[in-house]
């Protein structure tokens, strides 16, 4: 099943917005790492981009499937952290709602840009935990139930005060200071998926306490351009998308080496 995006482009979809922007650009080739069901993909040739494409994917099966609606394009399984190209080969590579789930961000940022060509380009999209002061794989109460009121309802008094304390004064708290207390790139040990498995809403299985602020601090100590395409307020405040730049020539030594 492909998804809605196919029989309705929503206009404002970060997919939409991501293939206008690179047809745009007009790379000579793309890598998408965690392509999904190939949406991107379908949303570039509607914009009539019809150079290089290359998508990676964990699992197997979604991989099968991308080959057979789409044996024009490449098609493998991989992960972030050992990508199948050789470096510095690809003008674009993106990556979307990816390295929040990643326990060992810095070694998929630096396999990323590793795969950049001298003057291309890494197009990331993620939430931004620590700005929106949320973080949906973190428990708040003494249960996994969604919200304060829903608790309320069912009689949880004592669990509905502590989550929306947990919710309102806590876990903001607690993002904004964590990369003091723990260090960069920090990550939650107990997403809810690790106890509650059969919660499937979106981030419950976050692990990395994603910041724009940390990866363009990265990027820049690593001589590496960062711009924010479509700015950092508004929409973009909590979900970061950002462009990080690979020098023509390096003066420095570059993240991979």
């Amino acid at each position: 099943m492909l998804s809605n995006i196919d029989d309705d482009p929503d206009e404002e979809s970060s997919t939409v917005r991501m293939a206008r922007y690179i047809a745009e650009e007009d790379p000579s080739s793309v890598l998408e790492v965690g392509c999904g069901d190939g949406r991107l993909f379908r949303a570039l040739r509607r914009e009539d981009w019809n150079a290089e494409y290359t998508g990676v994917e964990v699992a197997e099966y979604v991989v099968d499937g991308n080959r057979e609606r789409h044996p024009e394009a490449n098609w493998d399984v991989a992960g972030a952290y050992t990508l199948p190209v050789e470096t510095g080969t690809v003008e674009l590579v993106r990556s979307e709602f990816v390295v929040e789930h990643l326990v060992y961000t810095v070694r998929a940022l630096r396999e990323m840009v590793r795969a950049v060509k001298p003057g291309g380009q890494l197009l990331l999209i993620f939430p931004d935990f620590v700005c929106s002061g949320r973080l949906a794989s973190q428990v708040l109460g003494f249960s996994p139930v969604p919200t304060a009121l829903e608790r309320l309802r069912q009689g949880r008094l004592v669990d509905s005060v502590v989550s929306l304390y947990d919710s309102r004064v806590r876990l903001p708290r607690a993002l904004k200071t964590v990369r003091e207390e723990v260090g960069p790139f920090p990550v939650n040990l107990r997403p809810q998926c690790l106890t509650y498995s059969e919660i499937t809403s979106p981030d419950v299985d976050a692990v990395y306490i994603a910041s724009k602020d940390e990866v363009e601090e990265w990027a820049y100590n690593h001589n590496l351009r960062v711009t924010f395409p479509w700015g950092r307020s508004g929409r973009f405040y909590e979900n970061a998308h950002m462009s990080i730049h690979k020098p023509p020539r390096s003066g420095r030594q570059s993240p991979s080496e």
